[in-house]
């Protein structure tokens, strides 16, 4: 996916930016040279909700991909209204695996939902009974009775003698 997106520092106040599955290329102009910049999801710390203009009437809306170096951040999608920020939002941050951010009023990011790495914890769920991985073992039925006892030891008779059918 290539679009194009406002650079302040850039010649032309201008930037390309290319998506690519393991990356992100930066195209821009600095000082008449051609720069390109490629850099790893990795190296980014999430995506995160952030308003276009928080001291104006617009109530602008944005998923913005943060990086520590500001200028290396991107916008991936704004809107005049907060109705579909919200999914796209969880789009990216599934598309790219990186963990989802909330920014605050003093501009610092927090995570969305509480993480263990790329894992987002939950809340943890109570098992069900009779859906273990044991579960095709033993029929239920056999699972209710009790287990049999061996039987009492045989008789045994010494000095006989043994019938056999030989000829």
């Amino acid at each position: 996916m290539v679009f194009d997106t406002a650079d302040a520092g850039a010649d032309g106040g201008g930037r390309r930016v290319e998506l690519h599955p393991g990356h992100v290329v930066l195209r821009r102009r600095l000082g008449g040279l051609p720069l390109r910049e490629a850099i790893e999801y990795a190296r980014y710390r999430g995506l995160a909700i952030a308003l276009l203009d928080p001291e104006g009437e617009d109530e602008g809306v944005a998923v913005v991909l943060v990086h520590d170096d500001v200028e290396l951040s991107v916008t991936l999608y704004s809107a005049p209204h907060v109705d579909d920020v919200v999914a796209e939002w969880r789009f990216w941050s599934a598309l790219l695996g990186l963990p989802m951010l909330i920014t605050d009023a003093a501009g610092a990011h927090a995570a969305a939902y509480p993480t263990l790495g790329r894992l987002v914890i939950g809340a943890a769920q109570l098992r069900r009974r009779g859906r273990g991985a044991l579960r095709y073992r033993r029929p239920a039925m056999f699972r209710r009775r009790a287990a049999g006892r061996p039987p009492a030891a045989l008789p045994v008779h010494r000095g006989e003698r043994e019938l056999s059918a030989r000829d």
